[in-house]
């Protein structure tokens, strides 16, 4: 073997060696083509279960009724208990059947802020949420209302 293959043959082998150390350095912060690393992957979880475990609403304070092509709107508006709720939603009860009185019933529901914020209670105002849910036409047939539960109560339109 010639001096200059010898040389290229220890210089390839020199850089795959520290490319291998380079990477198993980086350990846990994922591959050089972008792939999400365990801990971005279990702070990502983390969110999403947050997101998916909503609580309750401290108060609904009004409802609205709107109409859009195939059925209505219905918007809540609420008091989150504290500062830095986020993501409410209505979340229909009973898998959308009506009670025995004939009311769809809704809880009024939002995503917790995130543990250690410490974020101060704030007034009415500023704990104001909103909520948004479309509602097929269909979902109405029969039904003599809707009603929004909240922490302190409940408020209902009738039809």
């Amino acid at each position: 073997m010639k001096k200059t293959q010898k040389y290229w043959l220890v210089l390839t082998a020199a850089f795959a060696l520290s490319a291998c150390s380079t990477i198993g350095s980086v350990g846990d912060v994922g591959t050089l083509w972008g792939e999400e690393s365990s801990a971005d992957k279990a702070e990502r979880e983390a969110l999403e279960a947050r997101k998916n475990n909503k609580v309750p609403m401290e108060a609904v304070r009004a409802l609205e009724v709107g109409r859009t092509t195939n059925g209505i709107l219905l918007t809540a508006f609420g008091t989150a208990p504290g500062l830095g709720y986020s993501l409410p939603a209505l979340r229909v009860r009973r898998g959308g059947r009506p009670a025995n009185d004939g009311y769809l019933e809704f809880d009024f529901v939002a995503t917790e802020p995130a543990p250690g914020l410490n974020l101060p209670r704030g007034d009415v105002r500023s704990r104001s949420v909103r909520a948004d849910l479309p509602i097929d036409i269909r979902a109405l047939q029969g039904v003599r209302g809707l009603r929004v539960h909240a922490l302190q109560g409940e408020v209902q339109v009738n039809f």
